[in-house]
């Protein structure tokens, strides 16, 4: 069986500090996502360009940080989510095709070894 990637928000949005009209918002992975997930992360295939686009992130463990303006809090946590969503299933697809490469490589290499074994079982005689 394989495990697949699903990193998800726990908990509510946590507003941390303020400077000038923006507030700085903290969420909470279910666990510290590694560098691959946060590549994954921080260029998603389909994505909104605004201030809520994961580029802008600060990742450190299991926390994502913003700064976002109060008006646009509630809209963008609803698009993090959908990028947090984005990352899981490119990490899990990217691992899906390595696991199928890996498979294919062993069964390539249990054809060779085969057709090698034949060879010499029929040289045996000779």
């Amino acid at each position: 069986m394989t495990e697949e990637t699903e990193f998800k928000r726990i908990g509510p949005p946590k507003v941390t500090a303020k400077i000038g009209n923006l507030f700085t918002v903290e969420i909470t992975l279910n666990g510290a996502p590694d560098s691959i997930w946060q590549n994954f992360f921080r260029n998603p295939s389909h994505s909104k360009y605004n201030e809520a686009h994961p580029s802008n992130a600060m990742i450190a463990g299991d926390k994502i940080t913003f700064s976002w303006a109060e008006n646009k809090i509630k809209e963008n946590i609803i698009d993090l989510d959908s990028y947090i969503k984005q990352a899981n299933d490119s990490i899990n697809k990217k691992m899906s095709e390595k696991r199928s490469a890996e498979k294919r490589a062993q069964e390539e290499a249990i054809a060779r070894q085969a057709d090698i074994d034949r060879i010499n079982e029929s040289l045996k005689d000779l």
